[in-house]
């Protein structure tokens, strides 16, 4: 299993996509490479949002647009109330088990491969 944090693709898109294609062996066209980057990114996801969200973002209010949003990690914390954090927090405890939540939340992995 291979998991990708969204805060990796924010700090380092570059080497987060080589590792993501090294873990199927796909290899990287590099006379693409310009495009994929391009493609990946949250400008032109941005600004193609209905043709780079499920359905064409269909199940959000708001539509595509508002499921990419600011590319921020973490913005839920301010949009939901402490209580609401709390709930989502034990949830994902829960249902992820704690090591797979704390690293959702923190991108800290904890565990070994």
């Amino acid at each position: 299993m291979y998991m990708l944090h969204f805060a990796n693709l924010k700090s380092d898109m570059h080497g987060a996509i080589r590792d993501l294609a090294r873990f199927p062996e796909i290899p990287i066209n590099e006379e693409t490479w310009d495009d994929i980057l391009l493609h990946c990114s949250f400008d032109y996801m941005k600004a193609n949002a209905t043709k780079s969200v499920p359905l064409g973002g269909a199940f959000w209010d708001g539509g595509a647009e508002t499921f990419i949003h600011r590319g921020v990690n973490g913005r839920w914390r301010d949009v939901l109330s402490n209580d609401e954090v709390a709930a989502y927090e034990e949830r994902s405890r829960e249902e992820l088990g704690g090591e797979c939540a704390l690293w959702l939340a923190t991108n800290n992995k904890n565990w070994s491969d």
